[in-house]
């Protein structure tokens, strides 16, 4: 639910706001507040995307804006150059970091997920992106940093934000133009992606949750240090 609050209120005020100024969530009127950027605007909005990650917004929030702003495959287009840009650059960064950020944030997880990006990069990435309650980035950045290849991790964020990112796309287009059908055909294929990522997705879940957790060097030491616990016979 944390995961998934941001993007609910996200959509959910933007289709609020639709319904309660109509004038100004129109394509025509957002066309007209993007004149001063001229040819520009696409670029800007790719260079945008490309930088998301540091921000924290959703990226599904600003595919439907794009949707908004440019229409369905004119925003699908620029979100997935976005979703290339930004992917390359969170793992170019994680792998620069090493693997001690994402072990504090992943906890006693990070070995099974390490685990999972290393042996299914591809795949891994894949059902990550198709899942939207699955944090994207945190699962590219954990993939990178213990090791993933860049191709395989990068082609699947891209490959597996198609189909989420065509109906984002088309429902922020749908709301801009005031087509109830096309929104509401959208918002329905969404629900639909998200139910197919959760199904796809469960063998990684499953691996992650039931793998056991590892004990650090230190940990161990300090184990058999403890009153009662057996140490090992050594020889001078």
């Amino acid at each position: 639910m944390r995961i998934l609050a941001p993007m609910v209120v996200s959509i959910g005020g933007l289709v609020m706001l639709r319904l309660l100024g109509p004038d100004f969530i129109d394509q025509r009127t957002i066309r007209e507040l993007l004149l001063p950027l001229g040819d520009y605007a696409p670029l800007a909005y790719v260079a945008f995307l490309a930088v998301r990650p540091l921000t924290l917004l959703p990226g599904q929030v600003l595919t439907a804006v794009g949707g908004m702003m440019f229409g369905t495959l004119a925003a699908t287009l620029y979100s997935l150059t976005g979703s290339f840009l930004s992917a390359t650059l969170l793992y170019f960064v994680a792998r620069k970091l090493g693997t001690r950020p994402m072990q504090r944030l992943c906890g006693s997880k990070y070995p099974a997920i390490a685990k999972a990006a290393r042996r299914h990069d591809f795949q891994f990435t894949f059902l990550a992106c198709l899942n939207p309650l699955c944090p994207t980035d945190i699962m590219l950045i954990a993939g990178a940093a213990s090791g993933a290849r860049f191709w395989p991790s990068v082609l699947g964020v891209v490959l597996g934000t198609i189909p989420g990112t065509f109906l984002t796309a088309q429902f922020g287009s749908g709301l801009a133009q005031g087509r109830t059908v096309m929104t509401a055909v959208s918002a329905v294929g969404m629900v639909v992606s998200l139910v197919l990522g959760v199904i796809f997705g469960r063998r990684f879940y499953k691996e992650v949750n039931e793998a056991p957790v590892e004990v650090s060097v230190p940990e161990a030491e300090g184990a058999r240090a403890l009153p009662g616990a057996k140490v090992p016979l050594t020889t001078p």
